[in-house]
């Protein structure tokens, strides 16, 4: 306010006055600003005392934990301390880790030398290895032989054998290259290792009734190579075998497909029916296997000594502990033991109470139910000394097979495969090499419609015919008029008895360390349910042309039919074969 007065009009005794007052003020406030001068300077002096304090003590504490290594000379090496620590940590670690990889590198190549030098003494002295049965003879014959090669796989295309969802097997075994083949003729077994090998095929031969080619256990493949060349010598003779299911197709087609609604009517039932994958019983018994332990056996020696025998039955050695092993396991001895008390009836008859006999119990195709199933009178018989199955794989076409065949007591063939001579159109000539005696004849559910269609005619001496799946009862009316009160559904307890058997095999295979991850199956394949049967009908069940591991089921070319279903888990299949091979449930006559 006072500025804004303006001088002119100030008196001057007023003038004076607030000249004074300006002074005393101007005075005031440089006293105040000095004093707030004094209070500073005491503030910083205390604060830098303050700072000096805390890095002495700094100072101190690194000296009491580190030594003279960290101490700060001054106050500028006292902020350059901690780069020189952290170049030094990073200085110590890359060292250490250089130590680290010098030592592992070298204890790598120690080790591989180790590796290497167990392993040539370990071959150089495997020709002086003896197993049971002389295992040695075969073994210095392996390490000798020359020109081993493998068979191409067959290249041609698969066809799916039933009407049932298809599920990728994406099942791998042990099993190695068994077919292996010698360019070069000449056999090189000494005249001991000769009668050795003779007496041990004889034995072999003799259990599969003189079958000239059976598989003997620990043979090194010397059984095949001589089979094989045989067979060689059969085909130029006999010529190739025609696929007569093929055949009949044509000759089925060429003539207008006669009944070709009935068989379009069947299929589309059968996938109405199994679109409900999902609750089909298989699937969840194949859930369960999730908690099978590979390792259950591992510190047994004679599980060892199966599981090898196994994975290759060529080049068993230890075969009287293996043998023993598998007559133990929990699923052969479920399968093999006390059959008769636990099933009543094998198939569907009068026998069995039907009452108490529900067939929608059946565990595999219960739910397929599609017509009536007839109730027979008798039961099939259970008290056969010999059972040949004749299947369509390889090992038939050779000299000596058919006589073998036909010196059984009962003989099992499948589908429309190894016909004969028989009343229609749909027969075969393959009897030089099958056989001609017919006993049962089994079907699955998709050929069960040929004797409707295609018109098969049975055997002329008289021949069952077995269906084990119950979607097939739609076409049992047909099969009934072409082989009037022969024709056989197998029974509810069988079949459980069959499938129980199969995933307690499985189970086997498992836990012995032969496989994980095993592709669930749609159902059984029909071998192997004619195999369970056989067993709980004859004294000796005998295989011809079965393929019992991978290789001889995806390479052999002399098969009847190239034809391998996608719905069945084949690497545990072939495997259950070797299995019961070993326990002597059946006996594997053809290689």
């Amino acid at each position: 306010t006072r500025r804004r007065i303006r001088e002119p009009f100030i008196f001057p005794e007023t003038f004076l006055l607030l000249k004074g007052e300006e002074k005393e003020e101007k005075e005031e406030e440089e006293e105040e600003e000095s004093r707030m001068t004094t209070r500073l300077g005491a503030s910083s002096e205390t604060a830098t005392t303050t700072t000096a304090a805390r890095d002495a003590e700094t100072a101190t504490r690194r000296r009491q934990c580190f030594g003279d290594v960290f101490q700060p000379s001054s106050s500028s090496s006292s902020s350059s301390s901690p780069n020189k620590r952290r170049k030094f940590v990073a200085l110590v670690c890359v060292a250490i880790l250089f130590l680290v990889v010098v030592v592992l590198f070298g204890a790598f190549e120690v080790l591989s030398g180790a590796f290497s030098a167990s392993l040539a003494s370990s071959t150089g002295a495997w020709s002086n290895v003896r197993g049971t049965y002389g295992g040695d003879v075969f073994a210095t014959r392996k390490n000798t032989r020359k020109g081993k090669g493998e068979e191409e796989d067959k290249g041609e295309d698969e066809e799916v054998d039933d009407d049932d969802d298809d599920d990728d097997d994406a099942i791998e075994t042990n099993t190695r290259d068994r077919r292996e083949k010698t360019e070069g003729g000449a056999h090189t077994l000494s005249e001991s290792d000769e009668r050795e090998f003779q007496s041990r095929l004889s034995s072999a031969s003799e259990k599969c009734l003189r079958a000239p080619y059976p598989q003997v256990l620990g043979d090194n493949g010397e059984t095949l190579k001589r089979a094989q060349t045989n067979m060689k010598e059969f085909e130029m003779k006999h010529g190739n075998v025609k696929d007569m299911v093929s055949e009949n197709k044509k000759r089925w087609r060429a003539e207008g497909s006669p009944g070709k609604e009935i068989a379009k009517t069947g299929r589309r039932r059968s996938r109405q029916l199994l679109a409900y994958a999902r609750s089909h019983p298989l699937e969840q018994k194949c859930r369960g296997e999730r908690r099978y332990r590979a390792s259950k056996y591992g510190r047994s020696t004679a599980h060892k000594h199966l599981k090898d025998c196994m994975n290759r039955l060529e080049d068993c050695m230890n075969v009287d502990d293996a043998r023993k092993t598998a007559k133990s396991m929990p699923g052969v001895k479920l399968l093999t033991q006390n059959v008769n008390n636990k099933i009543a009836c094998l198939t569907v008859s009068k026998k069995c109470n039907p009452r108490a006999m529900k067939l929608g119990d059946n565990k595999e195709t219960g739910m397929h139910i599609t017509g009536k199933i007839e109730t027979m009178k008798e039961d099939v018989r259970r008290d056969y000394k010999t059972c040949a199955l004749v299947g369509n794989g390889p090992g038939l076409r050779a000299d000596g097979v058919a006589d073998a065949i036909d010196r059984h007591e009962a003989v099992f063939r499948f589908n429309a495969y190894n016909l004969g001579q028989r009343e229609g159109k749909m027969q075969d000539n393959n009897t030089h090499f099958a056989g001609t005696k017919q006993t049962f004849r089994m079907f699955n559910k998709k050929r069960s419609i040929i004797p409707e269609i295609w018109g098969l005619k049975p055997a002329p001496e008289g021949e069952t015919w077995l269906f084990w799946h119950y979607g097939s009862a739609m076409y049992y009316k047909a099969a009934n008029a072409a082989n009037p009160q022969n024709v056989y559904f197998l029974s509810v307890p069988a079949i459980n008895h069959e499938i129980d058997s199969y995933f307690a095999i499985r189970k086997d295979v498992a836990e012995l360390g032969l496989g994980k991850n095993y592709a669930c199956p749609t159902n059984l394949p029909t071998g192997l349910h004619a195999i369970m049967l056989a067993t709980m009908m004859c004294d000796v069940v005998n295989l011809f042309g079965f393929s019992y591991d991978m290789k001889m089921l995806e390479s052999r070319k002399d098969t009847t039919s190239p034809r391998v279903s996608s719905s069945h888990a084949w690497g545990v299949d072939t495997a259950m074969l070797r299995l019961l091979h070993l326990s002597d449930a059946i006996n594997l006559c053809t290689v």
